[in-house]
């Protein structure tokens, strides 16, 4: 009985800490409900199996192939030797070969950048990941050497809606609504008779002419640019899930809603419970 109750209140002081509560705040909700005091020590005790379960699904053993991997790194506010600052949490999010998506890891490094993603990588691959078709991310620097070294057959999309976002930043108020339609032209996914090489000279005359008003837009001829348009090597009925990250930002505003309730995380330690409890309950099959 007393284990059946036990068990219980761990149930219930994962739940509330994980929606955004304090260990505090989730003390006094159970002693008014349930009668009985808990420290916040004693509600960080009961928190140790939550937390070792997700340790262990996070360090679970994974399918051996993976035809896209969504990556991204989020940042929050983290207390580590009695500072506080914002700390980037990487998480890569997989679709399986039944379609199906899973929540590979989730971790933390104090900032992001592609060595850092080889890490992650270099761990995927020892928990059994063999076969990486397409990775899909922003347009974080050095990522494409990355991935080379790591899963050298994969193909890489940078987010098409960073690409936009940032071209339309560097333009005068007036020219915004002209340049974005140019833009979604260029990238609508739904074009026929196209490929990544066409798509990217297209592009290429887009920023040749506006570059005459705006010299910066010159950076996007650059060669790396041709990874924004890797989608259109394939089928245009996948094109859509792939040209943007959109589920790992959506996976990032799951983590948020939790975590922006408290302010600072205590440690590096909470905030990989928070976000791994999220992730293993989180809706991405839609």
């Amino acid at each position: 009985m007393l284990k059946a109750q036990e068990e219980e209140a761990q149930k219930l002081v994962s739940s509330l800490y994980c929606s955004g509560l304090t260990t505090e705040q989730v003390g006094k909700i159970y002693e008014q409900f349930y009668g009985k005091h808990y420290s916040k020590s004693q509600i960080s005790r009961l928190l140790n199996t939550a937390r070792e379960d997700v340790n262990a699904w996070l360090g679970r053993k994974l399918e051996r192939r993976y035809p896209i991997l969504y990556i991204g790194a989020t940042y929050v506010l983290t207390r580590r030797d009695e500072c506080v600052s914002n700390e980037a949490y990487y998480t890569v999010l997989g679709v399986k070969e039944d379609r199906t998506r899973e929540v590979l890891t989730v971790v933390n490094f104090p900032t992001e950048s592609a060595t850092n993603w080889k890490d992650v990588f270099k761990d995927l691959k020892e928990r059994g990941v063999a076969v990486v078709d397409l990775l899909v991310c922003d347009g974080l620097s050095g990522i494409e050497n990355t991935l080379a070294d790591t899963f050298p057959q994969a193909d890489l999309q940078l987010c098409t809606v960073h690409l936009k976002r940032n071209i339309v930043n560097k333009v005068k108020p007036r020219d915004k609504k002209q340049v974005m339609e140019e833009l979604k032209q260029i990238c609508s996914p739904d074009q026929w008779d196209i490929t990544p090489e066409k798509a990217f000279g297209v592009f290429k005359e887009f920023i040749q002419m506006w570059q005459k008003s705006y010299p910066p837009l010159k950076r996007y001829q650059h060669d790396r640019y041709r990874f924004y348009f890797t989608y259109f090597k394939y089928e245009r009925e996948i094109r859509g899930m792939i040209y943007t990250t959109n589920w790992i930002e959506r996976l990032n505003r799951d983590y948020k809603r939790g975590i922006n309730m408290r302010g600072a995380m205590p440690n590096p330690k909470a905030v990989i419970l928070l976000m791994g409890t999220v992730a293993q309950n989180a809706d991405i099959y839609k």
